[in-house]
């Protein structure tokens, strides 16, 4: 019925300051959104078919988990999106390999919005489909 998650939205308190972070993380911006004239927000590409949904709120007070409580992004070279961010000076937790046996590291944009970023491995639960997986966190 579905083919992909085709995007995320969030909120910003400053559009400019979380445009410049996730160009940072290698997003590029596709269009930008306006009202009466005024940037409020803009789409930007994670992938191919896969996008982030940015829109500018400055009344926003700080990040509350209301049932999202982060997104994730698939990469096939890990220790590369490690380089990428290290040289751009993008802060993140150090890599480790999760209980579901997928090597991640995490990111917290200026707005504080968790994301993960993981890379699969042969013994990724999401691929083996072996479970029950025990949470270690």
């Amino acid at each position: 019925m579905f083919k992909r998650l085709a995007h995320v939205c969030l909120y910003s308190r400053d559009l400019d300051r979380t445009l410049s972070y996730y160009a940072k993380c290698g997003f590029t911006e596709v269009f930008r959104f306006t009202r009466d004239g005024i940037v409020f927000g803009a789409y930007l590409k994670i992938a191919e078919h896969q996008y982030l949904e940015v829109f500018e709120d400055r009344s926003l007070g700080p990040v509350i988990n209301n049932g999202l409580a982060h997104f994730c992004l698939e990469t096939e070279d890990i220790e590369d999106v490690i380089r990428r961010l290290t040289s751009t000076g993008i802060p993140f937790t150090p890599k480790k390999l999760g209980c579901d046996n997928t090597w991640q590291i995490w990111l917290t944009d200026p707005d504080g919005n968790s994301f993960e970023v993981h890379q699969y491995t042969g013994h990724s639960a999401q691929l083996t489909g072996k479970g029950p997986v025990e949470a270690d966190w």
